[in-house]
């Protein structure tokens, strides 16, 4: 199981990489699931994906912020 998640992130990076919109969402939707899976037993996560993921966060919160009423 892990080695089908560790195969399963680098191949969602390709993906991401070659995608884009609503498809690349999508993309990096399952490769924060397949991340925390890993973490979930206690496997080291690539740090690409986790520099991906809190832009991405990081990018969600901005997102929130500009879309409160002042």
């Amino acid at each position: 199981m892990l080695e089908n998640l560790q195969a399963r992130i680098e191949k969602l990076r390709q993906e991401i990489d070659a995608a884009d919109g609503e498809a690349r969402d999508e993309l990096i939707e399952h490769l924060d699931q397949a991340v925390m899976g890993l973490e979930g037993v206690g496997v080291e996560v690539p740090a690409w994906a986790h520099d991906l993921l809190n832009k991405v966060h990081e990018q969600e919160v901005e997102e929130g912020f500009d879309n409160l009423p002042v």
